[in-house]
């Protein structure tokens, strides 16, 4: 009698549970501060999408959040330039197969499409919020790493790396920076800013993380110079923030920064010299991982007498992580559509990237999509601004490498328009990717073992021809017979046989 004992041990792992992507519609509406019989008219939109909470359901994700809009418009005097945020709060709940309840969701948000329609003294919003998120379970699993009390037996043992958060902590903090203004821009009224982060280093332990970076801040203003009521300034706000974490001890930091708000305002002191007050408000959240080599029972088997029958469930587990910034600049000539009024000066561009395809060659990144362009300029007919809408198809390539699964945004910044003649405008800009995503591995862990009947082998020599796929331990399974022996009688095979190729089983 045989008295098996199975050596099994907790393994605590995080497991990719789900995936899912989905759009939201945002929509919302504010009154505009003038006179209801006022004409209004919308020259641009845009929006930000910050995301609140997000509560695991069984095969589900609700996603609370906002989109902060904001426009430019004008209403009354065609030729004054107005701007109006507003805020839309939204419950989205999205297809996530595989979420459970308790599950750690990561999501990210990004709005691609905004429209905006004044009508009647109010002001209708409307974006189109892209929503990618997977979906990651902590529950540790039983797995056997080894097998004892079992005559004639082989075991085969796989090493396993296992990747996971032992700790994490979220914050938000309040940037405040004061800017000079150029006099010459002559700037009446700062209408509204944009911000985009970039985290540079990561540093810390002892339980904080430290984040460091610049926030690149794109303003709008209006002007009181002729023929220009309309001019952006660039800013850059620098960090250096510090998250406290709670959980164990980890070895390996990161931490993702996003902007939750903007404000901006700008006055002239007894000098004239105006100057820019700007605020922004920043999330910031941080973890720490740990990465640790398991070894657990891959197979096994005896080479005689009754033999072993194992189970086991196949796993997608966290390894490593992917996550890659880059950004490329670009160009491109924009023709007015027919029936436009000719330029006469170009005030500004705004730019939003849609990605509609993307193909991974080797360390490069090809992407291509759509460029969303909203031109203001100038006529010589009429001081009020033009406003054009414009889909432009684009084709970068970026140094990263992604897997298929990760999540991919695009953002476009320092987008300078210059009329070439009156009908025809060259747009330069830069655009951001950013990409994160999981590297799992598909292990199979063995999770139980139970002796089964099975007669004993004949005895004999064969002359085995090695299928495709097989390996050594496979052939000297199939008639079991220790490997050592196989590789003994064989000593011109090196290291795994070729497909095709005989080998010398001998049963005993």
């Amino acid at each position: 009698m045989m008295d098996m004992r199975l050596l099994k041990e907790n393994v605590q792992m995080e497991r990719l549970a789900g995936t899912g992507a989905d759009q939201a519609v945002v929509e919302g509406e504010i009154t505009l501060p003038g006179g209801l019989r006022e004409e209004a008219r919308v020259l641009s939109a845009g929006g930000m999408a910050v995301v609140d909470a997000v509560e695991a359901l069984q095969d589900k994700a609700s996603v609370t959040g906002k989109v902060v809009f904001h426009a430019l418009y004008t209403q009354g005097d065609p030729g004054k330039v107005n701007a109006i945020e507003a805020t839309a709060d939204f419950t989205h709940v999205m297809e996530m197969p595989g979420m459970q309840p308790r599950n750690l969701c990561r999501l990210e948000a990004q709005v691609e499409h905004v429209e905006a329609s004044a009508a009647g003294g109010r002001l209708s919003l409307k974006a189109v919020v892209q929503l990618a998120g997977r979906a990651l379970t902590k529950q540790p699993v039983e797995v056997i790493t080894g097998i004892t009390g079992v005559d004639g037996i082989e075991v085969a043992s796989r090493p396993l790396t296992v990747k996971r958060t032992v700790a994490e902590g979220s914050g938000e903090t309040l940037l405040r920076e004061e800017f000079a203004l150029p006099e010459g821009m002559q700037i009446r009224e700062t209408l509204y800013g944009a911000a985009t982060p970039q985290v540079t280093e990561i540093t810390g332990g002892m339980g904080r993380v430290g984040l460091s970076g610049q926030v690149a801040l794109e303003v709008v203003h209006a002007s009181d110079m002729p023929g220009k009521p309309v001019v952006i300034t660039r800013h850059t706000l620098p960090f250096e923030q510090t998250v406290e974490l709670a959980g164990e001890d980890g070895d390996l930091l990161e931490g993702r920064v996003s902007i939750r708000d903007v404000a901006v305002v700008s006055q002239s002191d007894e000098k004239g010299e105006r100057t820019l007050r700007a605020e922004v408000l920043l999330g910031l959240s941080a973890w720490a991982d740990r990465k640790e080599e398991l070894t657990v029972l891959d197979d096994a088997y005896t080479v005689a007498g009754d033999d072993l029958r194992l189970t086991g469930q196949t796993v997608s587990c966290r390894v490593d992580d992917r996550y890659h910034q880059a950004a490329e600049s670009g160009k491109v000539m924009l023709m007015l559509p027919e029936g436009s009024p000719a330029v006469r000066g170009v005030l500004c561009g705004f730019a939003t990237p849609v990605m509609t395809g993307r193909e991974q060659i080797g360390g490069r990144l090809n992407v291509e999509g759509m460029l969303e362009v909203t031109l203001l300029y100038m006529t010589d007919d009429s001081d009020a601004p033009v406003a054009v809408y414009q889909e432009e198809p684009f084709r970068v390539t970026f140094a990263a490498e992604t897997g298929e699964g990760d999540v991919i945004s695009l953002t476009a910044s320092d987008v300078d328009v210059s009329a070439i003649t009156s009908d025809r405008i060259e747009m330069k800009y830069i655009l951001h990717m950013q990409s994160s995503g999981l590297v799992t591995d598909e292990a199979r862990l063995m999770t139980d073992a139970a002796m089964v009947a099975s007669g004993s082998p004949e005895e004999g020599i064969v002359l085995y021809f090695t299928q495709p796929g097989e390996s050594l331990w496979d052939i000297a399974r199939r008639y079991r017979v220790p490997v050592t022996d196989v590789r003994n009688l064989n000593p011109d095979l090196g290291g795994e046989p070729k497909t095709g190729q005989g080998v010398v089983v001998w049963h005993r």
